[in-house]
């Protein structure tokens, strides 16, 4: 089989809904735009920008803002073979803001969501047997489900001889150790 896909990541797909008005407290936002977001959909955005063959392993509902993630990848070149539509869930979203340089003001959207239910049956070898490396990310480390499936496709790009790396992605409010509110925060022992 042809090693046609340079990257597959795997894991957060959702809507990033940023604040139009830079400087602003959240409470504050007037107006958002949209935007795709989650650690491994924009790597493989930023992959295929760069010129790399990509490919994203996620879930997404199946209403307005999974259909949205789904045309923004093909728009952005990446392959959507492993995006799965979830009847049951709905796409996770983010709202965020930008206060200044350091602050960055966001509330996670995404108690049952569609890419937490990715699943072992999700991950197809025929699919992983194409890559060159594949990309995985902490946030679905922290569910027993989306767990096994992460560590399933590792396991199989190392048995077809494909490179591994994980990107930490540590968001302590989706592992439940901090807060809803506490989305900006970037660790917590």
């Amino acid at each position: 089989m042809t090693k046609d896909i340079d990257v597959i990541t795997i894991g957060r797909a959702g809507v990033d809904l940023y604040g139009s008005q830079i400087g602003g407290r959240l409470e504050d936002m007037g107006s958002f735009e949209k935007y795709i977001g989650g650690s491994p959909t924009n790597i493989a955005c930023g992959t295929s920008r760069l010129g790399l063959q990509t490919a994203l392993i996620t879930r997404v509902g199946d209403e307005h803002m999974g259909r949205f993630i789904r045309e923004q990848l093909v728009r952005e070149g990446v392959n959507v073979e492993g995006v799965v539509t979830d009847p049951e869930r709905l796409t996770a979203l983010v709202i965020l803001g930008i206060r200044d340089e350091e602050q960055f003001p966001l509330i996670f959207y995404r108690e049952n969501c569609a890419d937490m239910a990715l699943c072992e049956d999700d991950i197809d070898p025929a699919f992983i047997k194409r890559a060159r490396s594949v990309v995985a990310t902490g946030t679905h480390l922290s569910n027993p489900q989306t767990e096994a499936a992460t560590i399933k496709a590792l396991k199989l790009a190392r048995e077809f001889g494909a490179r591994t790396a994980l990107d930490i992605d540590y968001r302590p409010n989706l592992w439940g150790v901090a807060g809803h509110g506490d989305g900006e925060s970037r660790f917590v022992e």
